[in-house]
Parts: structure tokens; C-alpha cells; sequence
């Protein structure tokens, strides 16, 4: 016969997926507290059988994906070969706490280590998933291809990701249909304890919102700030600026589905500088250790979460509305480039009032990395995107364009030297706006620029200032 059995393809069906391995193990672990809860003896020899069934099963897993992670590259068996050996240890330990010797009685605390050891291997068949996905990740982008390649499958591997969350999402909400229903029924008879009801739920900053909670609050920054830095490959790539050699400066507005539009910046040059003194220099702007001069009336704060991330908030009144700009900041370090992200938060349950006045909503990215042919210069990338939403309503028509048009003026002007960051010195005008809340945001955002540029520009100066001091005297 021609066709072949493939058994490895077949054989997929007899072994346990993830999903049943967790279930399992949730089932497991809910018999061993009821059984601690429990006076009754009677269930204890049930629940040691589905214990010691769960825990075989488990580490068969374990040793499984061990296995498979280790055939995909040769490198990494050394790697597996170290960890199989305490995998093993760890399936003996747990045989001895589930098996019981006869002809002795029940510890009192048996219950307690078997759900111990349960929680154990829950922790090491993730850290093998996690270490299998990594691995996956890894073989599909290479060094040895080529840069667009590789772009391209990271690209492509975070499609896949947020298409596999969209339908997540989906079946959660067809799951949940006639709850969902219940509790819109609950709400409208009693508006007033809906907010009591309502829970603070993990995914809600994935929409920009903060909860009142310190542990939640600093968990939702760091997740904010992460999915951001993911999103910036995929920001340059459509802005242009994706290792793009020549300079780019442009202002454009584009309009978006909801009727709203998106202002985008993007100053792209190289600077006369090694890239690590300019990053370092715009993250003191960035972390507030260099104040802004604000307008009055204004108060900023800052928050440091740890060293390399801020959450920072702003209140301008402007035509007797309360603006809020409350952002995250965030510096990451790498090899070969410097990152520093700010987004926005659109709600942050430790401010109440946030929802009564304007909200900005502007996402900067910052890169700055080092030429390859010359490490005192450096590649300088900022690119902010400034959302306008429909409910700010134009004063005249095109009124958009006139906006454009200024802010061209105020960001971008002539360089002192070549090397440096351009500065402009014409003013905007905020009463001829055509947009009410826009002159506030507009004033905060023109003012951060300038100073972030005119500390970069020192740093350089600075920088070959100390550079003309040691060099030798020419005879």
C-alpha cells in the first residue's frame, strides 16, 4: 500500500490535553479540601486513588513535554536531562505521600501534603508550557533569517494571538449569554448598587482602567505598559519609521471608523550622541525627576512603582472643564536599544472625578539605538499618537487641518547643529482652537516636547564638550 499509518499523528487522541490535565487536577484538589473540612473517614481512600491517578498522569505530562521540547533542538537536551532527573525524584516523593505503608495508621496531615504536592506539579507542568511555547517561538525566528522574515513571523505569532483572545472572548460571552441578561435585568431594577455589585475584574485593563486596590492597580500598570511595548513593532512598521535610515518628520491625521481621528507625530533622526546617554537622559524627563513648567492652576504627580516604571497624574482646568491626563512610563533596557513607553489610562477608580471632566488618550513610544558603523551616534525614534474622540465636536469645518497645520509649526523647526534635536519657537495660540479640550492637552504635550528635547540637546553638547576636553592638544 501506498499510504502509510502516521501512529505519531493517531496517537495525539489517547494522550490527555492540557485542559484535562487542569481539570483534573482543579477536581483533585477540591476532594482533598472537602476531605479536610470533613469528619467523616469514609471518603479518604477514594480520594487518595484519584490523588495517586492524578499525580501518575501529571507526570507523564511533565516527562512528555520534557521530551518533545528536547527532540526539537539538540542544545537544549542537557537542559531536559537536568530537569528529568528532579521530575522523577519528585514522582517518588509523591508516590510515598499518596501510598500509605500497611499496616500503619493515616497520618492526621496526609491531606495537606497530598494537596501541597498537587499545587506542585500544577507549578511544574506551567513552567514546562511556558518553557515548550518559548521554545516554539524561538525555532520559528531564527537568527539566520533575515530581518523582514523575522518581522514577519513575530507578526504573524501575535496575530495568531489576539485572534485566539478574540475567540476566547466570543465563547465567554456565548457561555455567559443568560447571565449577562440577569444581571442587566438586576441593574435596571436597582441602579443605585450597581456599582456595589459589580466586580473589579483582571481583564478590565486591557481597556485602560485602573482599580482602587495597590496590588491590582500595580499589576494592571505593568500589563499596560507590556502589551504596549509589544505593539510598537507594528506602530513603526505603519508609521515608516521601521529601521528607516533617512530622517522623517510628519504630522498627520487619520481619521478612524468611530468618526474620531488620530493625530500622529513621528520625529525620526540621528543624533550625535551614544544611544544609552540619550535614552537615559529622556527618562529623567520622563520619570519627573526634571519637572515641567505647567500652566497655572495645574497639579502633576508621580508615583514610582519601581525604578524603571511611573504612573503619573495630571489636572488642568481649561475653560471650566477638569482635564485629566493620568499616564504609565516605562524604561526598558536592551542590548541593542532603549525603549521608553507612555500610555494613558482612561479610568482610574482612585480618581472619581476622572469621568466628569476630559480624558486624554496619547500613546508615545521612544527608541533610541546605536548606528551600527559609529557607537557615539545614535538613532532616535518618537512617535506619539494623540486619539480625538467624537464627542469633542469641531467649531468650524476642517478645523482638523488648521490643527495640523499649527502643530507642524510648533514641533518641528530648525536644528541648532546637525546632530540635535530641532527646536521650534513659534507659539500656538489655544483660544483659536477649534476643538474645546484639545488646547489643554495640546499646551501639556507641546511643553513636555520642548523640554525633552532641549535636555537631549545638552546632553549632547555636554557630551562632545567633554570629548574636545580629552582629546589630545594637536601640535
Amino acid at each position: 500500500m501506498d499510504d502509510c499509518w502516521d501512529v505519531m499523528k493517531d496517537l495525539q487522541f489517547l494522550i490527555a490535553t492540557d485542559e484535562q490535565l487542569q481539570d483534573e487536577l482543579a477536581q483533585v484538589c477540591e476532594i482533598l479540601d472537602s476531605d479536610q473540612a470533613s469528619t467523616s473517614v469514609s471518603c479518604a481512600p477514594d480520594s487518595e486513588e484519584a490523588a495517586t491517578s492524578a499525580a501518575s498522569s501529571l507526570l507523564r505530562r511533565s516527562s512528555r513535554l520534557d521530551e518533545d521540547s528536547s527532540s526539537t533542538d539538540g542544545v537544549s537536551r542537557s537542559k531536559v536531562a537536568t530537569t528529568l532527573p528532579s521530575t522523577l525524584s519528585t514522582k517518588r516523593k509523591v508516590a510515598a505521600a499518596i501510598l500509605p505503608e500497611k499496616g500503619k495508621p493515616k497520618p492526621m496531615r496526609s491531606s495537606v501534603r497530598q494537596r501541597e504536592e498537587i499545587h506542585l506539579l500544577r507549578r511544574q507542568i506551567n513552567e514546562l508550557t511556558s518553557r515548550l511555547h518559548a521554545k516554539e517561538t524561538t525555532d520559528m525566528t531564527t537568527l539566520d533569517m533575515s530581518l523582514w522574515e523575522r518581522t514577519a513571523k513575530l507578526e504573524c505569532i501575535e496575530k495568531n494571538k489576539a485572534v485566539h483572545e478574540n475567540e476566547q472572548l466570543k465563547d465567554a460571552v456565548y457561555q455567559q449569554a443568560t447571565f449577562i441578561e440577569q444581571m442587566q435585568r438586576v441593574l435596571r431594577k436597582k441602579p443605585r448598587i450597581g456599582a456595589n455589585i459589580m466586580d473589579i475584574h483582571s481583564d478590565d485593563w486591557q481597556a485602560y482602567k485602573l482599580a482602587a486596590q495597590v496590588s491590582l492597580r500595580e499589576a494592571a500598570i505593568h500589563a499596560i505598559a507590556d502589551r504596549q511595548y509589544r505593539r510598537m513593532q507594528s506602530a513603526f512598521i505603519k508609521a515608516g519609521v521601521f529601521h528607516r535610515d533617512r530622517c522623517l518628520f510628519q504630522i498627520q491625521a487619520i481619521p478612524q471608523p468611530d468618526n474620531s481621528f488620530l493625530v500622529e507625530m513621528v520625529t525620526h533622526l540621528t543624533l550625535d550622541a551614544p544611544f544609552r546617554l540619550v535614552a537615559a537622559q529622556a527618562w529623567q524627563v520622563c520619570d519627573g525627576e526634571l519637572a515641567i513648567d505647567l500652566p497655572e492652576g495645574a497639579a502633576e504627580t508621580f508615583q514610582h512603582i519601581d525604578p524603571y516604571t511611573v504612573y503619573g497624574t495630571l489636572l488642568l482646568p481649561h475653560m471650566g472643564v477638569q482635564c485629566h491626563s493620568n499616564t504609565i512610563r516605562k524604561y526598558y533596557i536592551e542590548q541593542d536599544r532603549h525603549v521608553i513607553l507612555s500610555r494613558s489610562v482612561l479610568e482610574d477608580a482612585a480618581v472619581p472625578h476622572m469621568s466628569k471632566g476630559a480624558v486624554e488618550n496619547r500613546t508615545m513610544w521612544l527608541q533610541v539605538t546605536p548606528l551600527p558603523d559609529d557607537s557615539n551616534q545614535c538613532r532616535f525614534t518618537l512617535l506619539q499618537q494623540l486619539v480625538w474622540p467624537v464627542e469633542d465636536f469641531a467649531k468650524e469645518e476642517h478645523g482638523l487641518d488648521n490643527v495640523v497645520t499649527a502643530m507642524k509649526r510648533v514641533c518641528f523647526g530648525q536644528e541648532v547643529r546637525p546632530g540635535t534635536l530641532p527646536m521650534a519657537e513659534w507659539q500656538m495660540d489655544l483660544t483659536k482652537l477649534p476643538y474645546p479640550s484639545m488646547g489643554a492637552f495640546a499646551e501639556r504635550g507641546r511643553r513636555f516636547v520642548r523640554l525633552l528635547k532641549s535636555k537631549v540637546n545638552e546632553a549632547i553638547e555636554s557630551f562632545h564638550g567633554q570629548q574636545h576636553d580629552t582629546d589630545p592638544l594637536l601640535v
